[in-house]
């Protein structure tokens, strides 16, 4: 079984709600050393009461270091959109700069880009911030000459800023046949994460999903021919539907795209991450084709080495059989993996 990714420098660690004030300290920390820059809430900075809860509904990380029970640090990558992926929130605090942690995290938001398939990384940075662009140039961001304004207290301008990046090489990849045709799918380690892929057979859509360290889903996207749907989760059962909660979908613990058989792979994993044979737990069970997103209840029950039982509140029931990645092999006698091509 592959190793979980992991993030390597101390205290750093994903966002949490009860980050809230010591991360709005930073930040505004950070403003008052630019005359005239100040906090906007509840505008601008309406991130900053509740992060995490941010984070999870905008479905991308938001990682902070902490060293002595202080916010000494911080960052944010936002989704892939298209081929990019947007850096932020990065800030240091004064006592803890000279010592790498800005270009870390910098770094670190590549890594995430990188595994996401994304080909650039762009951000934002006000025009007051000096030091910020010469960071960036010192890391191979180029001006776009790109300028925007936020109208907000501080009257805001930002540069644009970019630095082409190349896609990570995925950790794993799949080739199944069912009833719909050949599909195929991608593992790829993230910071501390996983994105899977896949594309739908006969229907020409996609399948995109990411994973924290634990195998919880924070966001997932499925593409067809007659929609787009979003869904985004807190790893604690909240859930959120193109960035509006959907409280019908709260308990759910994994997504399962309705014949799918990469959706196996997260209650497999998650069930292995935490040392557990059996689960009893519900998806929110993305029904292709159609719009339909509903809860559905599920079981996983381990019957040794790479053999696994599943069942569902819709009475079906088969065996399946997985790889070292977690990737299904056979599924029942609905899919099986096909031998690599040369």
């Amino acid at each position: 079984m592959s190793a979980s990714p992991a993030v390597d420098v101390p205290g750093l660690r994903r966002v949490t709600d009860a980050d809230a004030e010591r991360l709005t300290t930073l930040i505004a920390g950070a403003y008052a050393e630019h005359p005239g820059c100040v906090l906007d809430l509840p505008g601008v900075d309406d991130d900053l009461p509740a992060p995490a809860t941010t984070a999870a509904r905008r479905g991308s990380p938001w990682w902070v270091i902490e060293r002595d029970g202080e916010v000494v640090a911080s960052v944010g990558a936002g989704p892939r959109v298209d081929d990019s992926v947007e850096l932020k929130r990065l800030y240091v605090a004064p006592a803890a700069r000279g010592r790498g942690l800005a270009t870390h995290l910098v770094e670190l938001v590549e890594r995430q880009a990188a595994g996401l398939g994304a080909e650039e990384v762009e951000l934002w940075s006000d025009t007051r911030f000096l030091d910020a662009h010469r960071l960036y140039t010192r890391l191979g961001y180029e001006r776009t000459g790109r300028t925007r304004e936020l109208h907000d207290p501080s009257e805001t301008t930002e540069f644009e800023f970019v630095r082409r990046i190349t896609p990570a090489t995925p950790t794993a990849t799949a080739r199944w046949r069912g009833p719909g045709g050949a599909t195929t799918a991608t593992l790829t380690a993230l910071p501390d994460g996983w994105s899977l892929t896949s594309d739908i057979p006969g229907d020409g859509g996609t399948i995109s999903i990411e994973a924290d360290a634990a195998w919880r889903t924070c966001r997932a996207e499925v593409t067809t021919v007659a929609s787009t749907r979003r869904l985004t989760a807190d790893g604690a059962g909240r859930w959120w539907r193109d960035g509006d909660r959907a409280p019908e979908l709260d308990g759910c613990e994994d997504v399962d795209v309705e014949d799918a058989p990469l959706t196996n792979t997260l209650p497999i994993r998650r069930l292995l991450h935490a040392g557990r044979t059996q689960d009893d737990t519900r998806a929110a069970w993305i029904r292709v084709p159609g719009r339909a997103i509903e809860p559905l209840d599920q079981r996983y029950t381990h019957l040794g080495g790479d053999r696994w039982r599943y069942a569902s509140a819709t009475g079906y029931e088969t065996e399946l059989t997985v790889d070292d990645h977690g990737l299904v092999v056979m599924y029942g006698d609905r899919w099986h993996r096909q031998r690599p091509t040369r």
